[in-house]
C-alpha cells in the first residue's frame, strides 16, 4: 500500500485550524507534548512562528534527505531544502519574535554523523533525528 509521510490533514487550512487542533489535543491529554513537523523550505521560519504562537511544544524541521521510507519516491525527489537552512531560519525567526523560549526545536532528514549533530546544535536544535548507517 502506498503511504504518504506525513499524512495530509485535509481539515487544516490555516494557522487557526492548527491552533484549534493543538488545543483539542492538549484537552485530551494535558500532559502530552504536541509536536508539529515542518518541511525545510524558504519561509519555514514564518510558519514556525505561527506554530509556536499556536502553543505547540516541539517543532521538527525536516530536511529533504532521509525519512521513514513511507513516501513514494515520486513525492520526495526535490522536495524541501537542506535541514540546515530551515533550522537556521526557524531559530532566527523565533528569536526575533520573542518565542524561542516557548518551543523546542528538533531537526531530522539527513543527520548521519556526529558532526551533523554538532552543526544542528550550533544552529539551534535541541534534539535530533538520526538516520542509522546501512
Amino acid at each position: 500500500m502506498t503511504l504518504i509521510s506525513p499524512p495530509p490533514h485535509h481539515d487544516i487550512y490555516s494557522i487557526e485550524d492548527l491552533a484549534q487542533l493543538i488545543f483539542d489535543l492538549k484537552q485530551v491529554n494535558p500532559d502530552a507534548l504536541v509536536s508539529v513537523k515542518l518541511v525545510s523550505r524558504p519561509g519555514v521560519g514564518t510558519i514556525a512562528t505561527g506554530v509556536a504562537k499556536a502553543y505547540a511544544d516541539l517543532i521538527t524541521i525536516s530536511g529533504y534527505d532521509g525519512g521513514t521510507a513511507a513516501s513514494p519516491l515520486s513525492s520526495i525527489h526535490h522536495a524541501g531544502s537542506p535541514w540546515e537552512l530551515g533550522l537556521a531560519e526557524t531559530h532566527q525567526s523565533l528569536r526575533v519574535n520573542g518565542l524561542r523560549h516557548k518551543v523546542r526545536i528538533q531537526t531530522d532528514g539527513g543527520l548521519k554523523t556526529g558532526l551533523d549533530v554538532v552543526k544542528a546544535a550550533i544552529l539551534g536544535a535541541e534534539s535530533f533525528g538520526l538516520v542509522p548507517r546501512r
